[in-house]
C-alpha cells in the first residue's frame, strides 16, 4: 500500500505595487499641509507681536492721562471732581476704569448724574449734571441744604436772608436710615450725601412745585410729626396745607384766594380741602370782605331795588312806564351803591 506524502504549505507572496502618480499625490498633500502649518504659525506670531506692540504703545507715556475735561460743571470745584473720580494724571488711558469713575462721581452729594469717556490720545471727559438746591431743612441741631431730588447736599451754619426754611418737628427723622447712636462726625456732617425720609421728601416736593409768584411770598414752612405741612407768608399769614397730597389743587387754591381776597388782617388760609378754602382774620377786621363778594353784593342790591321800584311804578303808571322806571332806578341805585 502506497502512502501519499504530506503536502508542503505553499508560501503566498503578495506583491504590492503603487503607481508613481499616487506617490506623487501623497507627497504633494503633505507638502501643502506643512506649508499651511507654517503660515498659521507665522500669522500667530505676527498677531502676538502686534498685540504686544499695541499694549506697549497704549501703556507708554504717550497715552497717559494728561487732561480732564469737565462739561456741565457750575458750582462744584474742578479739583474736587477730579480727585473724587479716582483718576490721577499719568494714569494709562487704556487702563482707566470708566464705570468705577462714574460711580465715584455719583457718590458725591452735588452730582445728580455723570458720564465718563476716553478721548484719545490723553484726555478723559466728564459730563455731569449738578443737583439743584430746593430748601433749607432744620431738624433739632441739624441745618442742611436739600436738593430737589431729596439729597442732602451740605450743612449750613445759618439760614441766609431770603432762603426758604423748612422746619421739622423733633420726632421726624431727617434722613433714611438715620443713625441715632454716637458718631465721630457732627450730626449734620454725618447726614451729607444721604437721602431724606419719604415724609420730608414729599414736603420738599411741595416747595419745589410752587410757582415763582407764590414761592416769593413764602417766608418759611413747617412739617408736623403727623405729616401736615403749613406755610408762613411774608405778611405773617399762616397757610394750613395739610398732608402733601392733592398738591396741584391746593397750590391753585392758595394762589386763587390770595389774588382775590383783601389781604389786610388775614390770619389763616385753610386749603386742606382745596375746593372749600377758608380765610380767617384777626380782631377788628370783620367788616373786610373780598372784592369779588363786594361786587356781587352791589349787583344784587341794584337788581333787587330796581325790581321793587319797577313793580311799584308799573302798578301806578302802566307796564311800560314801570318797566323803564324800574330799569333806570335799579341801574342808578346799583351804581350809587357800588360807589359807596
Amino acid at each position: 500500500m502506497t502512502t501519499a506524502a504530506p503536502l508542503k504549505p505553499q508560501k503566498r507572496v503578495i506583491a504590492s505595487q503603487v503607481e508613481p502618480r499616487i506617490v506623487d499625490r501623497r507627497r504633494t498633500v503633505e507638502l501643502v499641509a506643512r506649508r499651511k502649518r507654517h503660515r498659521i504659525q507665522i500669522a500667530s506670531g505676527l498677531v502676538i507681536l502686534l498685540v504686544a506692540a499695541v499694549v506697549g504703545l497704549a501703556l507708554s507715556p504717550l497715552f497717559a492721562v494728561q487732561k480732564v475735561t469737565i462739561l456741565g460743571r457750575n458750582g462744584i470745584e474742578e479739583a474736587a471732581l477730579v480727585s473724587g473720580s479716582g483718576i490721577s494724571m499719568g494714569d494709562h488711558l487704556v487702563a482707566v476704569d470708566l464705570a468705577a469713575a462714574r460711580d465715584a462721581l455719583m457718590d458725591m452729594p452735588w452730582v445728580a448724574s455723570a458720564h465718563v469717556e476716553r478721548k484719545w490720545p490723553h484726555t478723559v471727559v466728564f459730563n455731569i449734571t449738578e443737583q439743584k438746591p430746593a430748601a433749607l431743612l432744620q431738624s433739632a441741631d441739624s441745618l442742611v441744604l436739600v436738593s430737589s431730588t431729596g439729597r442732602i447736599l451740605q450743612s449750613e451754619p445759618e439760614a441766609a436772608p431770603g432762603q426758604l426754611l423748612l422746619k421739622l418737628d423733633g420726632a421726624i427723622l431727617l434722613a433714611r436710615n438715620e443713625s441715632t447712636g454716637p458718631s465721630s462726625l457732627p450730626a449734620d456732617q454725618g447726614l451729607v450725601g444721604k437721602t431724606v425720609s419719604s415724609d420730608v421728601s414729599q414736603a420738599v416736593g411741595v416747595l419745589e412745585r410752587m410757582p415763582d409768584s407764590l414761592r416769593s411770598e413764602v417766608a418759611g414752612a413747617r412739617l408736623s410729626k403727623a405729616g401736615a405741612l403749613s406755610l408762613e407768608l411774608t405778611d405773617g399769614t399762616q397757610v394750613l396745607f395739610g398732608p402733601p397730597e392733592d398738591i396741584s389743587a391746593k397750590l391753585l387754591a392758595v394762589e386763587s384766594v390770595l389774588n382775590q381776597v383783601v389781604r389786610e388782617c388775614m390770619k389763616t388760609l385753610d386749603v386742606r380741602e382745596p375746593t372749600r378754602a377758608a380765610v380767617s382774620r384777626g380782631p377788628g377786621c370783620v367788616g373786610i370782605s373780598p372784592p369779588s363778594s363786594s361786587t356781587k353784593k352791589t349787583s344784587q342790591s341794584g337788581s333787587q331795588s330796581g325790581s321793587q321800584t319797577g313793580s311799584q311804578s308799573g302798578s301806578q303808571s302802566g307796564s311800560q312806564t314801570g318797566s323803564q322806571s324800574g330799569s333806570q332806578t335799579g341801574s342808578s341805585e346799583g351804581s350809587s351803591s357800588g360807589r359807596n
